[in-house]
């Protein structure tokens, strides 16, 4: 039975984006903790802000006791992303009772999203995938019907930080988010599928899919050198 869900957001100067990314993910929880009857204890809100040089600290701020808020001096997205998870493991000592979510500033989760990582772990998953795409709204069509042609194939796996959910127990036995600046969401599952489940089948076989789509931003200059912009950029190019 999983007793909490918490949410963590890197963030790097996404002052414009932030708001609307946190506004998702609290409507999302609201629909979450309406269920009937809610099995939860609890399911915070982690903002990281990494290194942030723009106004993102008073975006977050503006939210209140709503989430929790963060300061990193890192500049690493691996690195932030284990910063908020560490916070969110803290105060609840059943890690297989424990699933950890993150999404991007950039990205505006659906209003079920909670609802459908809930369902996966209660599978007895240990990892979640979630799909993402691209706004749409400034990239060229034929870069997006690009995207979609490499992406929609749903016998192909993606990773994406921005549509992630893992078992807390399987997090800390696979060594967590590796402290690099682009793949970290790729390392961690890949560590995880190299552990042996409980059982002592292969943790692969607990990795699954999650209903729902992120809708994540189609800037092509991204916050980091690789990354989903980086991607994106080479479709243009």
């Amino acid at each position: 039975m999983i007793g909490a869900i918490d949410v963590v957001i890197p963030a790097r100067d996404e002052e414009e984006s932030l708001g609307e990314c946190i506004r998702a993910v609290l409507a999302s929880r609201k629909a979450l903790l309406h269920l009937d009857p809610t099995p939860l204890v609890r399911c915070r809100v982690v903002v990281v802000l990494d290194a942030c040089v723009d106004n993102s600290i008073d975006v977050a701020e503006s939210f209140g006791d709503a989430v929790t808020v963060l300061e990193s001096t890192a500049g690493n997205v691996g690195q932030a992303r284990g910063i908020g998870v560490r916070h969110a493991l803290a105060g609840f000592d059943r890690p297989d009772e424990q699933w950890i979510c993150t999404t991007d500033a950039d990205t505006v989760v659906p209003a079920e999203w909670l609802i459908d990582h809930l369902s996966v772990a209660q599978s007895g998953a240990y990892v979640g995938l979630g799909r993402v795409e691209p706004r749409g709204d400034t990239l060229p069509p034929e870069a997006l019907a690009a995207w979609h042609r490499a992406h929609d194939d749903e016998a192909v796996r993606h990773v994406y930080g921005a549509n992630l959910g893992v078992r807390a127990d399987a997090y800390l036995r696979a060594g967590g988010f590796p402290p690099i600046r682009v793949g970290e969401d790729e390392e961690l599952v890949r560590a995880i599928e190299g552990l042996e489940s409980h059982g002592g089948e292969p943790a692969g076989g607990r990795i699954a899919t999650v209903n729902g789509v992120a809708v994540t931003s189609d800037r092509l200059d991204g916050r980091t050198s690789g990354g989903f912009a980086g991607f994106l950029r080479r479709l243009v190019d």
